[in-house]
């Protein structure tokens, strides 16, 4: 019974101990530096705080742009950063789909050199997987290239 109360104490001692660490409040610490920065294809952009007021560091290819965050450009702001997030992503899609295509590829010629017979009774099932990753990695690119005109859009509107 005594082991059975020790075993509970120390669980809601620690329970109270991991409690209390994640209560501390946000302003408690009055952050400066950088909070968050991305790039996707020459676009990117840096977030950092000081004192109470964010700057953004908008960037294509080398010519940075730097702004300070107020209610009239915050929407943008935003929409800049959401789609540089999104552009990184469908990249990323992207790359996976051809690498997929290309491993494809490469089975299948491995396949081709070490016995054709194996080749024929498989080619639908590389013709589909092949066909998928095409499928995909086209749709992706189109996907791409409306973000990144939408990107465009964005750094055009920020830095005129």
């Amino acid at each position: 019974m005594t082991s059975i109360i020790r075993y509970i104490t120390i669980v809601l001692f620690s329970f109270i101990l991991i409690l209390s660490a994640c209560t501390q409040l946000e302003e408690e610490q009055g952050y400066s530096g950088i909070i968050v920065d991305d790039k996707v294809m020459g676009y990117g952009y840096t977030v950092s705080q000081y004192d109470n007021s964010l700057s953004w560091k908008v960037s294509y290819k080398g010519s940075i742009t730097t702004i300070e965050e107020s209610i009239d450009n915050k929407d943008e702001l935003e929409d800049y950063m959401l789609a540089v997030s999104e552009s990184k992503i469908i990249h990323s899609k992207l790359i996976i789909s051809l690498s997929y295509f290309l491993i494809v590829v490469v089975i299948a010629f491995l396949l081709f050199k070490k016995n054709r017979k194996t080749l024929k009774d498989s080619t639908i099932v590389i013709v589909l997987a092949s066909m998928i990753a095409l499928f995909i990695a086209v749709d992706a690119a189109y996907d791409l290239s409306i973000e990144l005109q939408d990107i465009k859009l964005h750094y055009l509107r920020l830095t005129n």
